[in-house]
């Protein structure tokens, strides 16, 4: 898969924007997932705006008061500084493009910079974003009524998915429907209904409150060579949407963009109030995150000759997951880098437990998570979709050791791998992301 420099990326988008909006937005049951003709357009119009002085004003906004934020302190914190903004920036941009040009559309966001065929988009990844999640959006008013149809992949299709209404992106969940509140036929189809109505009791039906304005969709995908995530789409079957067109959403990137930048702040704030290189999980109460799910963050500090070393009991859950970021909550490039491992990925010990070795270089461990050389950044976990669970008993190990120490400290029959076995990991890693480009 190939990457573009952002610059090129710019001059190529505004030269295809014309041409790629009047291009038709019909899908078909080949047409890509997540890479469809509307998402293409979207991107093409956030990409054109990111040279408009009143969003570049807003990025430097941005740029100056993240410069006083801990992470800045840091030298990995100061390097990643401003590509942390510029994803943040163009995330927000493509949300008020969507808005404001092409709303309702369900779109692909928080992403990775990406390449498919001669279709290209910047970076738009923060907030701790999660490789494993396929996360998508659409804008909504409570004044209208919608009807989302859906369709699961071929078993083994995604782990779980779930809807999630919100006021913006980034605020608190207002309300939510799981994977397990939704009927869906033998052929993996659903439909669910979107509307300022109370639910009464009806399944497949998701209320919008009065101050909604957004819904975020995550699919979850432990296993990225057979898992994919839903086809989606969504009518609007009452009300006439209300399209302010590509100006105002110049005006309302520079507004979201403040939103966004301030939500990662908070985000950003507790993680440096967790001691380094320890951490403590919590249940999720929604106010980011899956409300429900057990997870935590630590703020990693590690040498060249060490590594963090993490033991951790799954229990019941369905998905366990350890990402890592940079500084500013960004994931790590999880496309080339495994930078991120699943319960489905990782290898287990001999117990049920899965021990991970965060590290800069390579120890030669299966469960090496690469922090891409970076010394400092954020390692997550996450806990989904289990029944009972001692939270208490979760983490057996979460220690910083010098590398040598690893065939002491480590189970005896923990997997080793070679360069070459290395090399087919991360191929195979490569294989199964570029799975959601064109599948």
């Amino acid at each position: 898969m190939r990457f573009r420099p952002i610059a090129v990326v710019i001059a190529v988008s505004a030269l295809a924007l014309a041409a790629a909006v009047q291009a038709g937005t019909k899908s078909t049951a080949t047409a890509p997932t997540l890479v469809t003709a509307t998402q293409k357009q979207i991107d093409l119009a956030a990409t054109s705006l990111l040279s408009d002085p009143a969003i570049r004003a807003a990025r430097d906004s941005v740029l100056k008061s993240w410069s006083a934020l801990p992470p800045a302190s840091l030298k990995d914190g100061k390097e990643q500084l401003e590509g942390a903004v510029d994803d943040l920036v163009f995330s927000a941009a493509r949300a008020a493009v969507e808005r404001d040009q092409f709303g309702p559309s369900i779109f692909w966001t928080l992403t990775p910079p990406y390449v498919a065929g001669e279709d290209s988009a910047p970076g738009g990844r923060f907030g701790i974003d999660t490789p494993d999640r396929i996360y998508r959006a659409v804008s909504v008013s409570p004044a209208l009524r919608y009807v989302i149809r859906g369709q699961r992949a071929a078993q083994p299709s995604n782990g779980d998915f779930l809807f999630e209404v919100h006021q913006n992106f980034v605020s608190r969940v207002l309300g939510s429907l799981s994977a397990r509140d939704i009927d869906i036929d033998a052929d993996g189809n659903f439909a669910i209904t979107v509307d300022a109505s109370p639910s009464e009791g009806r399944r497949n039906h998701l209320t919008l409150p009065p101050d909604a304005s957004s819904l975020l969709i995550r699919d979850t995908l432990a296993d990225w060579d057979r898992q994919s995530p839903n086809r989606l789409t969504i009518e609007l079957v009452g009300g006439e949407p209300s399209r302010a067109g590509l100006d105002q959403a110049r005006l309302d990137a520079a507004t979201t963009i403040k939103a966004y930048a301030e939500v990662n702040s908070k985000i950003l704030d507790l993680v440096a109030k967790t001691p380094v290189n320890e951490i403590k999980l919590a249940v999720r109460t929604g106010d980011h995150g899956i409300e429900g799910a057990i997870a935590g963050v630590s703020r990693f500090s590690i040498k060249d000759d060490e590594a963090l070393v993490a033991t951790l009991d799954p229990q019941t859950a369905a998905y366990l997951g350890v990402q890592l970021t940079d500084p500013w909550g960004r994931s790590i490039p999880y496309w080339d880098h495994i930078s991120s491992l699943s319960n489905r990925q990782a290898v287990k010990n001999q117990d049920g437990t899965f021990t991970f070795v965060i590290a800069p270089r390579d120890p030669g461990y299966r469960n090496w998570l690469d922090t891409n050389g970076l010394n400092d950044g954020v390692a997550a976990v996450r806990f989904e979709d289990f029944g009972k669970a001692d939270i208490d008993k979760i983490v057996r190990r979460w220690k910083l050791v010098k590398v040598a120490e690893l065939p002491q400290i480590l189970p005896a029959d923990a997997a080793r791998v070679t360069p070459e076995e290395r090399a087919a990991q991360i191929a195979a890693r490569k294989a199964g992301f570029d799975k959601r480009l064109i599948n």
